[in-house]
């Protein structure tokens, strides 16, 4: 199975929920495919305006993906290590401040939390440094001590020739549903 093949297998399975875009520009960077999902919750009394409450959450999903047939001294994301190192900096760098708090101090209002995951989708085994980087990996960041929500990073990668899938502890929950796509 190609990371093509791949992506067409889960991308079916998340357009009901995700907002998807192909060949996503982010970051001075074009990823393969980038997901939006955003869900909004409320309790009011009566009528809308005598609002209980009310919170926002949203999954940021960047697919990233390294052919069998790349090139690791012609690109520096051509090796697995350095898409995973990538893929940590986005999160940090670009997805967090971006996408979850719109440049902004805070998230909006209503914020609760979001998670910003980056799938790598490997058409080659990556070594077991990296599995036991990406099981190791964290990316917490919480806003006005969880007042205004907080913000969870995930790292998903895909194995396609062993069709296995490895996870870091945030995204433990969504493991299976990346295997069933294999």
């Amino acid at each position: 199975m190609t990371s093509g093949d791949y992506l067409d297998k889960i991308l079916d399975r998340m357009t009901s929920t995700h907002n998807i875009t192909r060949n996503f520009t982010a970051d001075g960077r074009t990823f393969a495919t980038y997901a939006l999902y955003e869900a909004s919750s409320e309790k009011y009394v009566l009528s809308r305006k005598a609002n209980l409450w009310k919170v926002s959450e949203s999954e940021h999903v960047l697919f990233m993906t390294l052919p069998e047939n790349a090139d690791p001294g012609a690109d520096s994301g051509a090796d697995p290590e350095a898409l995973f190192e990538e893929a940590g900096r986005l999160i940090s760098d670009y997805m967090e401040p971006v996408l979850s708090r719109g440049n902004e101090k805070y998230p909006p209002k209503d914020h609760m939390r979001t998670f910003l995951t980056a799938v790598l989708v490997l058409e080659r085994s990556p070594g077991p440094e990296l599995i036991r980087k990406v099981r190791r990996y964290r990316f917490d960041k919480s806003y006005l001590f969880s007042l205004r929500g907080f913000s969870q990073g995930r790292i998903i990668v895909v194995d396609l020739p062993s069709k296995k899938v490895y996870t870091s502890p945030a995204a433990k929950d969504v493991a299976a549903f990346f295997r069933q796509a294999l």
